[in-house]
C-alpha cells in the first residue's frame, strides 16, 4: 500500500509525557515524506497556534485542529466550523450550572477562560493554549467558537461524558483524550472529518492514509484511514481498533513505525 499522508495525535501519541520528541530523529522521517510527496499532519484537540509551534521548525506540516474544527497549513487555515449561536449559549449556560467542571471556550480567535477558575487550572491551560484571554463570562466573547475544552475529576470523566450528552443533546458530541480532559464538539466535527476535508483538497484516497493515536478522539480518524496504528499506551478500545501497534509515545513510537514502514 502506499502511504501519502501521514496524521498523528499528540499528547499521548507523538509527544513524550515531558511534551517533547525527538527533533533531530523525525528530521529524518521529514524529509523522507518530503522527497516522497508524503503529506505530514498534526491532528489534535490542541490549539491550532500551539500546533503551529511544536512545528515551526518542520513548514510544511498541515493541522487538523480542535478535534476536527480548524483545518489549515502554518500560513492560512483553509477552513473551521464554529457553533451557532443557539447552541453556543445553551452549552455556557449548562457548562456553568456544572460545579466540579472547569472550562476553556475554544475560538476562532483566541481560547478563553474564566478568571473564576483554579490557579492551577489557568496556569496549565496556558501551556495548551498559549493565545488565550481572561474573562468574566464567556457569554461577553465576540468570538466563534470551535470546542468547549472541559477538565473534570479524572475518575468521573466517563460520567461526564454522558451527563453532557444527555443534558446538550444530539447536536454535540463528547469526544475524550482521557485523565479528566473532555471536549464538546460539533457532532459532525472530528479529526476523521478533518481529514476527509485534506482528502478532497489533496486528492488522497482514505486507504492511502496512515494515522497514530491512543486515545477516544482519535477513533474515527483510525478508523477512516487505511493504515491505522495505535499507541502501546493507548486506551483498550484504541488497541482493538487500530490495524497496527507501535511502541508507547515516551519510546517514540510514531517516527520508530515510520522509520519501519519507509524502510529509513
Amino acid at each position: 500500500m502506499t502511504i501519502k499522508l501521514v496524521a498523528t495525535d499528540m499528547d499521548g501519541t507523538f509527544l513524550t509525557d515531558e511534551k517533547t520528541f525527538d527533533k533531530p530523529r523525525f528530521q529524518k522521517v521529514y524529509d523522507y515524506m518530503l522527497q516522497n510527496d508524503i503529506q505530514f499532519v498534526s491532528a489534535s484537540g490542541n490549539q491550532y497556534d500551539q500546533l503551529r509551534n511544536f512545528f515551526k521548525d518542520f513548514p510544511e506540516t498541515l493541522f487538523v485542529a480542535e478535534n476536527g474544527a480548524l483545518v489549515g497549513s502554518h500560513n492560512e487555515v483553509f477552513r473551521s466550523d464554529i457553533f451557532s449561536n443557539n447552541l453556543k449559549m445553551r452549552v455556557i449556560d449548562l457548562l456553568n450550572s456544572l460545579d466540579d467542571i472547569q472550562v476553556i471556550m475554544c475560538g476562532e480567535k483566541s481560547a478563553y477562560i474564566l478568571n473564576s477558575s483554579t490557579p492551577e487550572f489557568i496556569k496549565t491551560s496556558t501551556f495548551y493554549f498559549p493565545t488565550i484571554k481572561m474573562v468574566d463570562d464567556f457569554k461577553t466573547v465576540d468570538d466563534g467558537v470551535l470546542k468547549f475544552s472541559c477538565n473534570c475529576p479524572d475518575d468521573e470523566t466517563e460520567l461526564y461524558m454522558q451527563k453532557l450528552a444527555d443534558l446538550i443533546g444530539p447536536e454535540v458530541a463528547i469526544p475524550t483524550s482521557g485523565h479528566g480532559d473532555i471536549d464538546v464538539v460539533r457532532a459532525d466535527v472530528n479529526k476523521a472529518y478533518g481529514l476527509e476535508y485534506l482528502a478532497n483538497k489533496l486528492n488522497i484516497k482514505p486507504e492511502e492514509m496512515c494515522a497514530f493515536g491512543d486515545g477516544g478522539n482519535d477513533l474515527e480518524m483510525l478508523r477512516y484511514v487505511g493504515h491505522s496504528v495505535a499507541m502501546e499506551n493507548g486506551s483498550p478500545i484504541v488497541l482493538e481498533t487500530a490495524k497496527y501497534q507501535t511502541i508507547n509515545n515516551n519510546q517514540q513510537g510514531v517516527i520508530a513505525h515510520l522509520e519501519e514502514v519507509f524502510g529509513i
